[in-house]
């Protein structure tokens, strides 16, 4: 598997050399996220932040690679009981420009930081992660600033993490083009 990711790390990135003047943009942003599915039956919505290069390949597309976090509290309210949980997106993608509108599908991995604490059971903490998907859309206004909707999923454990989030972020134009 780590091989797979890194042969289409080296394609993409071979492709983005041989690209013909693309513009490149390092974003950065905050979102809301909606758990859905078995992830949403215990978890509230969600806050966080994303961080992201875009590496310009022509005159319309270009590969991103993302990264971020974003935090869950538990749906269930007890007095001396709190769960948390995270999820750490790095994934790499790319995004194709329609005149401002954008559709931008990834992969990659995502990390999934889990905390309980209670007094009955204690404080222990708990790490997994699995291969994830998602798929972002929506509109650049400017080159600078990002509206969009996104839809992010991975499996761990048998259990569907997956997530539908709004974001609005701003674009720093990154020196020159290729």
């Amino acid at each position: 598997m780590k091989k797979m990711y890194v042969v289409l790390l080296v394609t993409i990135i071979s492709a983005g050399a041989m690209a013909q003047k693309g513009k490149n943009y390092l974003g950065v942003g905050a979102d809301i996220s909606i758990p859905t599915g078995d992830f949403g039956y215990d978890f509230k919505r969600g806050m966080g932040f994303y961080v992201k290069a875009l590496l310009g390949v022509g005159q319309s597309g270009a590969v991103s690679f993302a990264t971020g976090y974003s935090g869950f509290k538990e749906i269930a309210d007890f007095d001396e009981t709190t769960t948390t949980a995270a999820i750490v997106p790095l994934l790499i993608g790319y995004r194709h420009n329609f005149n401002g509108f954008f559709v931008e599908p990834q992969m990659g991995y995502g990390i999934y930081p889990y905390k309980h604490n209670s007094t009955e059971d204690g404080f222990y903490t708990t790490t997994g992660g699995a291969f994830n998907w998602a798929l972002n859309a929506g509109y650049m206004f400017k080159n600078k600033l990002e509206v969009s909707a996104r839809y992010q999923t991975g499996t761990s454990t048998g259990i569907t993490v997956a997530v539908f989030g709004l974001r609005l972020g701003y674009n720093f134009s990154l020196a020159g083009s290729k």
